[in-house]
């Protein structure tokens, strides 16, 4: 029993100091060398890891010489072929030792519109960038950015020494308890510990991948497509069109008029007088034979 109690009480104080070390502020970085041309500096990086020393607090003072900057980059270009450009940016993500993370095309009637995504190492983007370039006719949108993880990072690693030595320090009173309720009540914080070390480790893991490639996204639009469009629209000749059109429709019913009341009404006139003689004739004779 005294060997399980003296167990417990130093999982206790393990665990304040654990709590202790959590709440200790973030590694400092020394001055950074200035940044060459504007650009962020590439994915290299020497940092010391005082990885044997027990004394946490020295263990904090890491000393990173450049920043960690995930770098990406969005071209928008006209080019000649899009099959062409294609086979190309494929060509140089594997001759600068990258890869093509996807491809995404449509086809249209005057073409193939596409969009190709690769990662390549960042040290390259600027090579990159100048070669995509050159095989565009056009560059209609370029954007090049960077995200300075470098404070991430450091926190990371602050985190990941305090869990290592307090996984440590739970493995040793693992090997000294005997009593079976202590074995599990250290093998549950273990269990934790270990957890979450897996879980940093994972996290430094991606951020060392994201600086070390940078990502590119490449839209592609064949030339037959960026041409304007030829519509054949001609608004104002079509409303002048309209309007004669119009003028002869309203002449037309004028000079319908006109013929009209002087030469189809005196027609029919003339024409109606003889025919209303001959009937008033007929029809005076029909009533005198009638009296007769």
């Amino acid at each position: 029993m005294r060997r399980h109690l003296w167990v417990l009480i130093g999982m206790a104080a393990l665990l304040v100091a654990a709590g202790g070390c959590a709440l200790r502020p973030a590694a400092t970085p020394v001055p950074l060398p200035p940044q060459v041309g504007g650009a962020p500096i590439a994915v290299e990086r020497n940092i010391a890891y005082p990885w044997g020393s027990t004394d946490l607090a020295a263990a904090d003072n890491v000393a990173i010489t450049e920043r960690m900057v995930v770098r990406t980059a969005s071209l928008d270009l006209i080019v000649p072929d899009t099959e062409r450009a294609l086979d190309n940016i494929q060509a140089m993500a594997r001759e600068l030792g990258g890869y093509v993370v996807s491809v995404e095309a449509h086809q249209y009637q005057k073409g193939r519109q596409a969009t190709v995504t690769l990662r390549i190492p960042a040290e390259t983007l600027d090579s990159a960038l100048d070669r995509l370039r050159a095989m565009a006719t056009t560059v209609r949108r370029e954007s090049v950015s960077g995200q300075d993880v470098t404070d991430q990072y450091v926190d990371l690693q602050s985190r990941l020494r305090h869990l290592e030595a307090k996984e440590k320090q739970l493995l040793e009173f693992l090997d000294r308890a005997e009593d079976t309720e202590a074995v599990l009540a250290v093998y549950e914080h273990l269990s934790a510990t270990q957890a979450e070390i897996e879980q940093v480790r994972g996290r430094m893991q991606y951020l060392e991948n994201q600086v070390a490639l940078a990502t590119v996204t490449v839209s592609l639009t064949p030339d037959a497509m960026a041409q304007p469009l030829e519509t054949g629209w001609n608004l104002p000749g079509t409303v002048r069109s309209a309007v004669e059109a119009l003028l002869n429709v309203l002449e037309f019913f004028v000079k319908a008029l006109i013929y009209i009341v002087i030469v189809i009404l005196p027609a029919l006139i003339l024409i109606a007088l003889p025919i209303a003689g001959i009937f008033l004739l007929v029809r005076w004779l029909v009533r005198r034979r009638r009296r007769q």
